[in-house]
């Protein structure tokens, strides 16, 4: 199932928000590339998460959170456009209405067995389905996606990883990556066999009548 939390709203979700958040942890420890003492909370929560982006939620059959992706557009600030000057500042600019950024991809870290590996398939198929559903619904032409090297290397495999538009570029330490995804049958027949048959439309819990079931 793919929920979408508009930012604005998650004082209403408190136990997805911290699910995403946590899920967000997890994954920046289970790199090692720092000292565990420095990957708390406040290193997975940044500025961007205060701009009310649209979330992107992926639920397992427990409604428990497996993926998520943050969208700003394009026109306002963004991790390409803002967070590069100061290691990249020939870096890459793009702004336009017909253009939104996807972040943050975030997978929980179970690709250690078969039969767990088709829940990442899952959650990655879904994620990017509902990301071209919502770009054509907002009659965009592209989606830029920021992604660190994990998500990248997880995208790649699956024959999903978009048009690369840059060499890696490195913030706060880490190599990021940055692909073109035009939206459209293609986009959708990328991730779509992923999804499998049986993916669910999106559901905006900012509409969802039962809302008070996600809250805690």
């Amino acid at each position: 199932m793919i929920a979408l939390l508009p930012g604005e709203s998650r004082a209403l979700f408190p136990r997805l928000v911290d699910e995403m958040y946590d899920l967000r942890l997890s994954a920046v420890r289970a790199r090692r590339d720092r000292p565990l003492g420095a990957v708390n909370r406040l290193s997975v929560v940044d500025y961007f998460d205060s701009l009310d982006p649209l979330y992107v939620l992926a639920l397992d059959d427990a409604e428990r959170i497996v993926g998520a992706l943050r969208l700003l557009p394009t026109t306002g600030v963004t991790m390409l456009n803002d967070a590069f000057a100061a290691t990249a500042p020939q870096r890459l600019r793009i702004e336009s209405p017909l253009v939104w950024e996807a972040s943050r991809l975030t997978l929980a870290a179970i690709e250690n067995c078969q039969a767990q590996e088709r829940i990442i398939d899952r959650a990655i198929g879904e994620i990017g389905a509902a990301l071209n559903e919502i770009a054509q619904a907002a009659a965009l032409t592209h989606v830029i996606g920021v992604f660190d090297g994990n998500a990248q290397s997880m995208l790649f495999r699956r024959g999903c990883a978009g048009e690369s538009l840059s060499p890696p570029m490195s913030l706060d330490g880490m190599q990021m990556f940055i692909a073109l995804y035009e939206v459209g049958a293609t986009m959708d027949a990328q991730f779509m066999h992923l999804a499998g048959d049986d993916a669910c439309r999106p559901v905006n819990l900012a509409e969802f009548e039962s809302a008070r079931f996600y809250r805690r």
